[in-house]
């Protein structure tokens, strides 16, 4: 006996796209090494975790790794594990708006009458950790945008790393 699962052409259309999603939640491509030319080389975030909410010190751990791709077959030579990054509650991290700009504000510095003597233009600045849970939930950007912006952050603060292959 067999059976069959008929979908309509828009359903198989979605379940094809499913099968075709890749293995990581983001990928950042990287340019050449300067000495392994050979390779095309890419960031993947292979996974994240919130490992214990009731932790005093409440992080977020991103796993890297570095994908090595032989350019002459397209075929991936190495995969290598990078640091992981851990996101505390304590670091800060630049609003955007939506659409796109830096948020800043106006640092007025007041003498003991009130009155102005100073005013500084200043990034505004709130914890990384709360930032995603509010970018998350009032679904202003998706997982992926906000792995993205973790992404450039890690290849600036961890690029020596990536280069020592």
């Amino acid at each position: 006996m067999k059976t069959e699962l008929i979908l309509t052409t828009n359903d198989k259309q979605m379940i094809e796209a499913i099968k075709m999603v890749s293995d990581n939640w983001h990928e950042l491509p990287l340019p050449d090494h300067p000495v392994l030319t050979q390779f095309s080389r890419k960031l993947i975030v292979s996974g994240f975790s919130n490992p214990d909410l009731d932790h005093p010190e409440e992080r977020i751990y991103v796993y890297v790794k570095q994908v090595l791709t032989l350019k002459s077959t397209n075929e991936v030579y190495k995969s290598i594990d990078m640091k992981p990054w851990e996101i505390y509650e304590w670091n800060m991290e630049e609003v955007i708006r939506p659409d796109g700009s830096v948020m800043t504000g106006i640092r007025q510095t007041l003498d003991d009458e009130g009155k102005v003597i100073d005013e500084k233009e200043e990034i505004v600045k709130v914890p990384s950790i709360q930032y995603v849970r509010f970018l998350i939930k009032s679904k202003t950007v998706h997982l992926t945008d906000v792995l993205a912006r973790f992404m450039v952050q890690y290849l600036e603060k961890f690029s020596k790393e990536i280069n020592e292959i």
